[in-house]
């Protein structure tokens, strides 16, 4: 949370390899402009056991694409009830960088905490709300298709491996 960012600051910025990682700036602005008020939820993501990667194998398989039909995010029912969300009804879960966000069904259940929210990293081929599939050559669009987490996920590096760190963030989530 805010309060563990003075005794806890990300590193400076600094060139890492052949890219500048601004982390320390995003963070200070985030933190100046109050980010963490209007985007009270922390979003993280993660693997599902249906699906490998980014999804492009396993959603084009039917066989596994028909376990997990529906990108989602995973809601606390406390968070939904005070959002007026119900379960399997569509959101907007949004990010707290660029006007990202993403239209997804919700899922409410306790396997997240208050103040916690969950989706899968495996999805792609919608892009805030629309639907992108008639960009897909013919015949190669998946049998699945949904928003990106990672869109709607903040800037960060690994300073070690200057690996992108989109696994984590600060979102709000509307019913749609």
């Amino acid at each position: 949370k805010v309060d563990l960012v003075a005794k806890y600051p990300t590193y400076p910025d600094a060139k890492q390899f052949r890219l500048p990682n601004i982390g320390f700036s995003v963070q200070k602005a985030a933190v100046d402009k109050g980010i963490a008020k209007s985007f009270p939820i922390i979003l993280t993501s993660g693997r599902l056991v249906e699906y490998e990667g980014g999804g492009e194998e396993s959603r084009s398989n039917r066989w596994l694409a028909e376990l997990q039909q529906e990108m989602f995010v995973e809601i606390n029912p406390a968070d939904a009830s005070e959002r007026g969300i119900r379960d399997g009804t569509w959101v907007w879960v949004t990010g707290a960088e660029n006007n990202s966000k993403a239209r997804v069904k919700a899922l409410v259940t306790e396997r997240v905490g208050k103040g916690v929210a969950f989706m899968p990293y495996h999805f792609g081929g919608w892009f805030q709300g629309e639907d992108l599939r008639g960009n897909y050559p013919e015949g190669a669009d998946p049998y699945v298709l949904g928003e990106s987490a990672n869109t709607i996920t903040t800037y960060g590096y690994d300073p070690v491996t200057g690996m992108q760190e989109p696994k984590v963030t600060l979102c709000q989530i509307a019913a749609a």
